[in-house]
């Protein structure tokens, strides 16, 4: 964390990025309820980074320029999420267990989480190169201090105590579900066909999280997941029917978020994920660690992967030795006088 982040403490923009719109939020620890702007822009081509530059340039603009630390919140289509307990290992046992992971499930992207005495690795599944080329056009945009959360990750900062699972419909492509105690257990991304844009579910039915022990293939992720929260949501949509509710409950740190009409572009339906990730960069959630992203190996021309690389520094020859002078010569040297150039 850097100096202006521990003397701004509260401070913190959080970013929604999915591959049609982009959702922000500005909180300041001197505005009632902590929020103080929110904003959505639309993206021509989330291909394009001069069109993705643009949209985020205009997202700074209606939430102020203020230079405070930013959190960007994703989870693209194909992306899957467990965790691994890590409570008491060292640094040096970490990054074996990250290569371990990356060797064997393919798995390059890690983020730590603290759960009181416990400590947990989620291991993030995703297209790494796509998330670094948007963590550089989010700071070419001009946001500071910019650091990449996963979308489920940072929606469960700011979900209700109770909550046991959640659906995110953040657009058409980009939905994902997540089973959560406090923190997030496992997540998907899954498809949003039929479902309304953006929506967010939220299921309070026991969850027994023990089914998803050392499940870490993706298939098997997704079907474990998507069973649990259909059935949730099920019985989500039961008891709204009888007890009819505008928007969702949040909460930021201890404080809840207002619920706002769904029209409203500060509803929980829209900015929640926004939120959980503006959480997370004033520092409202515990400790901040930034996502872990394994570098790609250097590859030789030969296809072949080296841990090193030997690079020609010069083509020029090497210097001749310089011989040793001898004593006779610089006894020589000494009593001749020296000609003057």
């Amino acid at each position: 964390m850097t100096e202006s982040s521990r003397s701004n403490r509260g401070d913190g923009i959080g970013i929604e990025f999915t591959g049609a719109i982009v959702r922000g939020v500005l909180l300041d620890r001197h505005v009632a309820g902590r929020l103080k702007a929110a904003a959505e822009v639309g993206i021509s081509s989330a291909r394009d980074d001069q069109s993705v530059v643009d949209a985020l340039v205009r997202l700074r603009a209606e939430l102020g320029g203020a230079p405070v630390p930013t959190r960007v919140a994703l989870f693209p289509a194909g992306s899957t999420m467990h965790r691994v307990d890590v409570t008491g290992r060292s640094g040096p046992e970490l990054n074996t267990l990250r290569s371990a992971l990356e060797r064997d499930l393919g798995v390059s992207s890690s983020v730590l989480i603290d759960d009181g005495p416990r400590r947990w690795l989620m291991a993030v599944r995703w297209d790494d190169s796509a998330v670094r080329r948007l963590e550089e056009l989010v700071e070419r945009a001009g946001f500071v201090d910019v650091a990449i959360d996963p979308s489920p990750v940072a929606l469960c900062r700011v979900v209700p105590v109770g909550a046991s699972s959640v659906r995110r419909d953040a657009g058409s492509d980009d939905t994902f579900d997540v089973i959560v105690r406090g923190i997030p257990i496992v997540a998907c991304a899954t498809e949003s066909i039929g479902r309304q844009t953006p929506g967010l579910s939220i299921g309070r039915s026991a969850v027994s999280i023990a089914m998803f022990d050392d499940v870490d293939d993706p298939s098997e992720i997704v079907s474990l997941v998507q069973r649990v929260v259909d059935v949730q949501s099920t019985d989500t949509a039961t008891d709204q029917a009888s007890e009819p509710s505008d928007a969702p409950a949040l909460r930021i740190a201890d404080e809840a978020y207002p619920p706002y009409p769904a029209h409203d572009i500060r509803a929980p339906q829209r900015q929640c994920v926004a939120l959980g990730a503006a959480v997370g960069a004033a520092g409202l959630s515990g400790r901040i660690r930034p996502i872990d992203m394994m570098l790609p190996p250097f590859t030789t021309d030969d296809g072949l992967e080296r841990p090193w690389a030997i690079e020609r520094m010069s083509t020029l020859a090497p210097r001749a030795t310089a011989r040793p002078v001898s004593p006779t010569k610089r006894l020589v040297g000494r009593v001749l006088p020296r000609r003057r150039r």
